[in-house]
């Protein structure tokens, strides 16, 4: 079983993560980003914090549409792959303390990153304390069959069991957030499936109760 010390010593190492450049990344990004703007106006959103950017694929892409965007996460090693490595708005530190004043960003957001920390409460409560409107996360879905045996095939990943659809709201709901939008889907796996999968996946739905993940938008009450 995996704990907060194996998980802090995973990622400081590389694990065949594509850069956020690579073809298939660019799509999944840009998938997952058209589909958020359906239920939040990102191009409203002034400042946002990208809590977990690891190698920088969320942010990226994230900023093409909120200029005004910082990212964090405690592997030195992931934010010296980042594409704004340099700019001043990468942040070295843990999702537990995050070192922002409270209500320093109109959104706060995660990419899979919460299924890596053994006690996610503490981290969404330092999001929704930074966080002046919305607080979103996104986590891989434990009933997509990929997800489930790869959760039980690697210990690292152990803590993906966890999350359901459900599981999400309560996290948010237990930081006194309202949950705006909940849903599941996704089909592709950024650092695995083929480039030749493209054009096939691009015909289907994006939103399917099997996805591959959940997302769940919050508001401070």
């Amino acid at each position: 079983m995996t704990d907060n010390s194996k998980q802090q010593d995973y990622w400081k190492q590389d694990h065949g993560h594509r850069e956020y450049d690579h073809p298939v990344v660019n799509f999944f990004a840009r998938q997952r980003v058209n589909y958020i703007r359906r239920w939040l106006e990102l191009e409203k959103i002034q400042t946002a914090l990208d809590v977990g950017c690891g190698n920088g694929f969320s942010t990226y892409h994230m900023q093409q549409h909120i200029s005004n965007i910082w990212g964090l996460d405690r592997s030195d090693y992931m934010l010296a792959k980042h594409p704004l490595h340099g700019n001043g708005r990468l942040v070295i530190a843990d999702g537990l303390q995050l070192p922002f004043a409270d209500n320093s960003f109109d959104l706060v957001y995660g990419w899979e990153v919460l299924h890596h920390i053994s006690d996610p409460s503490q981290v969404i409560a330092e999001m929704t304390r930074v966080s002046r409107q919305y607080v979103l996360i996104v986590e891989p879905n434990r009933n997509n069959p990929a997800q489930l045996a790869f959760a039980i095939a690697d210990p690292e990943h152990r803590w993906v069991l966890r999350y359901s659809l459900r599981y999400m709201q309560a996290l948010l709901e237990s930081a006194n957030l309202q949950v705006t939008y909940a849903g599941t889907g996704g089909w592709l796996f950024p650092n695995v499936t083929p480039k030749w999968l493209l054009p096939v996946i691009i015909k289907l739905p994006y939103a399917f109760p099997l996805g591959i993940s959940n997302w769940v938008l919050g508001l401070k009450k």
